[in-house]
């Protein structure tokens, strides 16, 4: 019985060692490596590329601007009340008159206070709406990043300003590339709102 199963024993042999022979051979010509990943410090990209720097600026400038406005229009509103409390102290100053003056007065009060909500808001939209801009243009760059690179995965280093990656090999970590990219793709903020 032996003699019979040989023949098939010596078949299923060299069956697995030409298909062993074969991974042996054609083993270093595949592909395998696995994932590549690749690093960014968000926070520094946002506290550190150019276009994040001129809309801080920008918008620091604006709400500083909107301030001193808006002492210069309450020094005005005081005088005007110091003004009425010093004829509200005289007797012969109608009481109709003083009535009329304040009214005028709290309006003018309460339309100031109107302006300076509005125009905060407006100091806030004009800077969401260009952050909003400036972060898709940096998503774009990260996009072609990785394609251009070869990286399947990126990471974020920083979540809230605390590292999220403990360990990492610094080849890894692209955010000084990012940066220039941003800096290049919008040098000057005033061409972001073309």
């Amino acid at each position: 019985m032996f003699k019979r199963n040989i023949q098939y024993i010596f078949h299923i042999c060299l069956a697995v060692i030409t298909i062993m022979a074969a991974y042996l051979i054609l083993k270093p010509h595949y592909k395998t490596t696995g994932l590549t990943i690749g690093l960014v410090n968000m926070d520094r990209v946002r506290s550190q590329a150019e276009p994040f720097q001129q809309l801080h600026k920008q918008d620091f400038e604006a709400r500083t601007k909107a301030q001193e406005h808006l002492e210069i229009l309450e020094k005005s509103m005081r005088k005007e009340y110091d003004e009425l409390q010093t004829l509200q102290q005289k007797k012969y100053t109608k009481t109709e008159e003083l009535a009329k003056r304040k009214a005028a007065l709290d309006k003018k009060v309460a339309e100031l206070d109107q302006h300076f909500h509005q125009e905060r808001e407006s100091i806030k939209q004009k800077f969401d709406r260009n952050f909003l801009a400036i972060e898709t243009e940096l998503e774009n760059i990260i996009r072609e990043f990785s394609k251009t690179h070869k990286i399947d995965l990126f990471l974020n280093t920083t979540m809230n300003e605390q590292q999220v990656a403990l360990v990492a090999d610094e080849s890894l970590n692209h955010t000084d590339a990012i940066i220039k990219l941003l800096n290049k793709k919008i040098p000057n903020l005033q061409e972001l709102n073309k």
